[in-house]
């Protein structure tokens, strides 16, 4: 599966809101080289992004409001390079499939489904976890690799 539809994770969108953030230069140069409507959010990397935009204990005086994560969070899907993607059919095969190998780790369920949710609906995972390459079927772009 060669496709030119991405699917970026969590770490992805909070380097591209937050200038401060190590990663943002390189989020950047990925998203510019995306065309409109090439990258994807999913709820649970929306859900993900609000809950760690918010986040304190990460972000200290930086962490946003539950007010300013959503207005950021808009501000990132209006660009025409995002699209918002409901679930594909047949995540939910690949998902088992994919967590029914591995041991428990606190960002197992979380990793896999956004695999799943790549191989479904025919994405490609972007992320700095290098973690990703290493999934069966999974087209993964690591940045900063």
């Amino acid at each position: 599966m060669k496709t030119s539809m991405f699917l970026p994770d969590v770490n992805v969108l909070l380097a591209l809101a937050f200038d401060a953030h190590q990663h943002h230069p390189l989020a950047v140069r990925w998203l510019n080289s995306v065309g409109d409507r090439e990258a994807s959010v999913c709820r649970v990397v929306q859900s993900g992004f609000l809950r760690l935009a918010s986040n304190p204990a990460l972000f200290g005086d930086e962490a946003l409001t539950l007010s300013e994560a959503w207005v950021c969070y808009d501000r990132l899907i209006e660009d025409t390079r995002f699209e918002f993607s409901l679930e594909p059919l047949g995540l939910e095969h690949f998902w088992r499939r994919l967590t029914l190998g591995s041991t428990y780790s606190p960002k197992v369920w979380t990793d896999r489904y956004l695999a799943a949710f790549a191989i479904a609906g025919e994405r490609r995972v972007v992320t700095f976890d290098g973690g990703f390459v290493s999934v069966p079927e999974l087209e993964a772009v690591v940045l900063g690799a």
